[in-house]
Parts: C-alpha cells; sequence; structure tokens
C-alpha cells in the first residue's frame, strides 16, 4: 500500500501536522540514537584532530583552529549531554539546529587553511548536516544550504594566492541540490513505509477481531451450526453443534456421514455456487440414537481459497410433531377419536382412484344407534357420548388395519373397507351389529342397538358419495323393517338375522 502524493508535502513529509506528529513520535527514539552517535563521533573525531592540529603550532592560524575545535568538542558533549532529556522530535530539532549553529562557524575557521583535508570536509559537511542530522526538510534545507555557504566562505578566505574557482561553489551547489532531491525521496520512502506498516497492523487487528467477533457471534448462534470441507471434515463447530451432534461425530468424518443420509450428507458436503443458498430437511440420527427433524440451510463459505459448505441446523422436531397433531386433531373426531367426515372423503377418494386403476373397488357401510336420543333423554348426555365412544372403539377392534372408521355426525357411522365385496362387508357389519347388542353402559340400565346399510362403490365411480347414498338408503331401510339389523343395497334389499 502507497500514500498517495497528495498527502505529502513537497519536503516528502505529511501534510496533516497530526499525522506527521504521530510519525515523528513513533521514530523518535531512533532519531534520538542517529542524534546521539553524530554528537558523539563528532565529539570523538575533534578530540583526535586536536594532534593533527599541532601541526600548525607554528602558524598563526593554530590558535584560531583550536578554538573552534574546542567549540565543536564541547557542542557536541553539552549536545550529547542534553539528548537524554529530549521528550520529542520538536525538541530534538531544536538541539540539533543548536548544534548546527555552534559547529558551521568552527568548521569554517578549521578550513581557513586550504588543505587538501579542508576541501574533503568541504563537501563531506554538508552530508552531514542533511542526511545524518534528524531534522525536518525545511531545517534540513536550512542548515544545508545556510552552512555550505558559510563553510565555503570560510575555505575561501585562505586562498588569498589564487582567484577564487567558481566550480567549487557550482560542486557544492550541484551536491546540495542532489542531497536535498535525496532527502525528499527518503522522506517519502520512509513515510509510505510507515503507513504501509501501520495499515497492515490496522488490517491484520481488524481481522483478527474480525475473527473473534465471528467466532463469538458463532459461539452465541443457538442453532447448531457447522463449516465442512469437501471431504466432510469439520473445520469448525460452534458449542450448539457441539451439544447436539457430540463430540464423536465431530471428531470422526465418518461417524457424522452416519447421522444423515447419503443424500443427505452429499447436499451438505457440497458447496452451493457462489451466492447460493439452499434450505431442505432431513432426519438427523444423534448419538443417544434418537431421530431428530431438522430444517437445513447450506451456503458457500471461502476459506483459506477453498470453498467450504456453512450448514445452520434448526431442529424442527417439536415443529413437526406439533403439525402431526394439528393435522390429525384436523382429521379426528375429538370425541370418539376417529376419522372425522373431511378425513373419511379424502382417504376414501384415495382409495378409490387407487382401486380404479388396480382394483378391486371397496365397499362402505353405513351405521347409526338406533333410539339414540332416548338414551340423551333418559340418561344424560354422559351416557350418549359413553355410547358414541363405545361404539367407535368396537369399530377400532374389529376393523383391519387398512379398514378406516369415521364419525359423519351425530350418531352416525362411515367404514371405508378397501377391497371388499358386499358379502365381506355383509359379514362385519353383522359382527358389529352383534358386538353392539352386547353393549351395557356404566351405570345405566339401557341398552343399545345399531342399524347398518352396506354398499359397494360401482366402477367409473370417482367419489364415495354416490356409495354412500346408497348405504345410506340401506341403513333407512334396516330402520324401517324394525332396526338392529343390517341391510345390504346390492340386486336387491335384503336383511340377516332379522327378529
Amino acid at each position: 500500500m502507497t500514500t498517495p502524493t497528495h498527502v505529502l508535502t513537497p519536503g516528502g513529509e505529511f501534510r496533516d501536522p497530526e499525522r506527521e506528529a504521530v510519525f515523528q513520535a513513533e521514530h523518535l527514539p531512533e532519531r534520538l540514537r542517529q542524534a546521539r552517535l553524530a554528537f558523539f563521533w563528532a565529539f570523538l573525531l575533534n578530540l583526535l584532530f586536536y594532534v593533527s592540529d599541532w601541526r600548525f603550532f607554528d602558524q598563526a592560524h593554530f590558535l584560531a583552529a583550536m578554538t573552534a575545535r574546542s567549540a565543536i568538542v564541547l557542542a557536541s558533549l553539552g549536545c550529547l549531554a542534553a539528548a537524554s532529556r529530549v521528550r520529542g522530535f520538536r525538541g530534538l530539532q531544536v538541539l540539533c539546529l543548536v548544534w548546527c549553529v555552534a559547529t558551521i562557524p568552527a568548521c569554517a575557521v578549521l578550513l581557513a587553511p586550504h588543505t587538501e583535508a579542508a576541501l574533503f570536509m568541504l563537501f563531506v559537511l554538508p552530508i552531514i548536516f542533511s542526511q545524518i542530522l534528524p531534522l525536518g526538510f525545511g531545517p534540513a534545507l536550512a542548515v544545508s544550504l545556510l552552512g555550505s555557504a558559510v563553510i565555503l566562505t570560510g575555505y575561501l578566505s585562505g586562498r588569498t594566492a589564487q582567484p577564487w574557482d567558481p566550480a567549487l561553489g557550482l560542486g557544492l551547489l550541484t551536491e546540495n541540490t542532489l542531497l536535498l532531491l535525496l532527502l525528499v525521496r527518503s522522506n517519502r520512502l520512509q513515510r509510505q513505509e510507515w503507513a504501509a506498516r501501520r495499515a497492515e497492523r490496522q488490517a491484520n487487528q481488524e481481522l483478527t477481531e474480525g475473527r473473534r467477533m465471528l467466532h463469538a457471534l458463532l459461539q452465541a448462534v443457538p442453532a447448531p451450526l457447522l463449516v465442512l470441507s469437501r471431504e466432510g471434515r469439520i473445520v469448525q463447530a460452534n458449542a450448539a453443534a457441539q451439544s447436539y451432534f457430540g463430540e464423536t461425530a465431530l471428531a470422526d468424518p465418518e461417524a457424522l456421514r452416519e447421522c444423515f443420509g447419503p443424500e443427505d450428507y452429499a447436499r451438505i458436503t457440497t458447496p452451493e455456487p457462489h451466492g447460493r443458498t439452499s434450505e431442505f430437511e432431513a432426519q438427523v440420527r444423534l448419538a443417544d440414537g434418537s431421530t431428530r427433524d431438522v430444517l437445513l440451510n447450506v451456503s458457500t463459505a471461502a476459506l483459506q481459497g477453498a470453498a467450504h459448505s456453512l450448514a445452520v441446523f434448526v431442529d424442527i422436531s417439536r415443529r413437526k410433531e406439533m403439525e402431526a397433531r394439528l393435522a390429525e386433531l384436523a382429521n379426528t373426531d375429538p370425541l370418539t377419536g376417529l376419522a372425522n367426515r373431511t378425513r373419511f372423503f379424502d382417504a376414501a377418494g384415495t382409495e378409490i382412484r387407487r382401486a380404479q386403476r388396480r382394483g378391486p373397488l371397496p365397499a362402505v357401510i353405513m351405521l347409526d344407534i338406533d333410539h339414540f336420543k332416548r338414551i340423551n333423554d333418559s340418561c344424560g348426555h354422559e351416557a350418549g357420548d359413553l355410547a358414541l365412544r363405545r361404539v367407535a372403539m368396537l369399530c377400532r377392534t374389529l376393523l383391519r388395519c387398512q379398514d378406516l372408521a369415521a364419525r359423519l355426525g351425530g350418531e352416525e357411522f362411515a367404514l371405508l373397507l378397501p377391497e371388499t365385496d358386499r358379502h365381506g362387508a355383509l359379514a362385519l357389519a353383522e359382527r358389529l351389529r352383534l358386538a353392539v347388542e352386547g353393549l351395557r353402559l356404566d351405570g345405566h340400565p339401557a341398552s343399545m342397538t345399531v342399524s347398518l346399510g352396506i354398499a359397494e362403490v360401482q366402477p367409473g365411480e370417482d367419489t364415495v358419495n354416490a356409495a354412500l347414498v346408497r348405504a345410506d338408503k340401506a341403513m333407512y331401510a334396516a330402520k324401517r323393517a324394525g332396526r338392529n339389523r343390517s341391510v345390504c343395497h346390492g340386486s336387491g334389499i335384503y336383511a340377516r338375522n332379522e327378529d
């Protein structure tokens, strides 16, 4: 990441003072070490130069050189001691400027003898002032240019016998220009690198915080959640999943596979195309042997360059149980527990359509309790309800598993008998009639009888309505004939076990 050039000054520093202050504050320890090192070497080297200065002992320049050398030594020593008290970049920059103000005139004096060493130092000193000392661009520019001018003046003051060579001035100007360009480039690179490191640290911090937040969110999700590879390896599982599936299933891909059907497992471990989510119901076999109904939401999560499946499990077992219960209540007579009218007609329609294709056709029985109103009036409605429940119990007992008994309303019942002709239906009706005849209501002296009508569904009939009408006519024929009998509607109406 590079820092846009518009946020930097021509000198390579940040335009924003606060950002520049932060940059300098972070680099202050390094800049202090740099300054101390410069002061120390200036102090040490000038102490050593005392030895070389003795060659000028017998010259007029000796006293001036020793004084200038002493000024540099004392300034370097003082700045070195003062550096320990610096607490900010501004203070460090002031300290460096103080050192430059003290040493530049002294350097100019030392260069006056016009020796080869002086010529060397003439070009070395600008490098020290602009590149070594930790100065901002503005102070570095001033020190470099003004210092070079002062030092050049000192150097030229010793050339009394020779004319001034303009090449020295051009050389120093060229050197300072290059040094300042280098300083600008160095400033830009340092700040771009610093900005990139900060951005990287911030990105890593945000990534770490994001991972922590994601982990916390995953753990906080009450629904079981799994992140799986294509091979079925669990990459991530929240606490709800660990509690739901158990540690064994989550530790072993094969154990997890056993929790699902083959098709469901394939859908879970196969990542969806990017941006798509699949939602379907499945059954899960848990470690305790129980089977649970779940609603699965499967989407794709990219981890380390590979597509993974993110599966969220919502247990809908209780909802399924409630739906089944509601469906049962919606299709069940609440008093007797038999099928109600709606369920009977739906089941009859389904059976008739099946029988029309494969045969044989079913038969139906209409059953009505004789003198039911008399039971209610003489014994009370509780006795009437008990009579209905007892008849319903007998129906469930005597019917086959494929048969269906329903209460159509009041004391009227209907029986659907798949793959049964009128003779089989009549035989069942008689068994049921005789069983009811033997009933006694608990605590009530009343006895019960029933009248039954039998009819067959005819070819070409798509519903049970016509057969019920015929069975109803047969039942009323039984009542007119004296009740407590079974009558079959067929080629003719006839009765069994008549009194």
